[in-house]
């Protein structure tokens, strides 16, 4: 008997990534040809990493940005 096959929902589609639900509850992030495979509360979070990067890049104030998350924290 062979393994059940995931389906896949897109759920965003960007000129540079693209993001997909799997049946199985993954949540695949694909960035070019690399593709990262997610649990829904790590999409969470790396979403509010990349914003407080994106916030830094455009010169926005310590102050102003959200807390950092401690590395101790870091979740793979």
């Amino acid at each position: 008997m062979s393994p059940p096959t995931c389906c896949r929902t897109l759920l965003a589609r960007g000129p540079s990534a693209e993001v997909a639900r799997c049946s199985c509850g993954h949540i695949h992030l694909s960035l070019g040809p690399m593709t990262i495979r997610l649990d829904a509360d790590t999409l969470h979070a790396t979403w509010h990493t990349i914003g407080d990067a994106l916030r830094a890049l455009a010169g926005v104030t310590e102050k102003e940005a959200a807390p950092v998350t401690p590395s101790s924290e870091w979740k793979q």
